[in-house]
């Protein structure tokens, strides 16, 4: 429980066209509050992508101007520093997920 305090979750948008501040609000309601929602400029997402190693890809417009965007979807985990500790993917399993989070933020490296 008092580890559980010090995870910050952040969800970042891929579609910054798209995720306005006010849709990323609106899209907020259906997650924990802790939760801290980001977009940018479409160079700074870019770049972040880049930086992430994430997929993402533009699907055609309907008619209608509607699209969907492809993407990978990973949860990266930092520790203290700002360091990528750990990631995760959907594919694992909430269990797993927990138990390599809790072994990151307690681990004490014996000299």
């Amino acid at each position: 429980p008092n580890s559980a305090k010090k995870v910050q979750p952040i969800f970042v948008s891929i579609d910054p066209a798209r995720d306005s501040l006010k849709a990323l609000r609106d899209y907020s309601k259906d997650f924990h509050p802790s939760y801290v929602f980001l977009t940018g400029a479409p160079e700074q997402v870019q770049a972040m992508a880049k930086k992430y190693r994430v997929y993402m890809s533009k699907a055609d417009e309907t008619e209608d101007g509607d699209y969907l965007v492809d993407h990978s979807i990973v949860i990266y985990f930092h520790d203290d520093t700002g360091d990528i500790s750990d990631c995760f993917t959907q594919s694992m399993r909430p269990s797993d997920v927990v138990e390599k989070i809790v072994e990151r933020m307690t681990f004490v490296p014996k000299y």
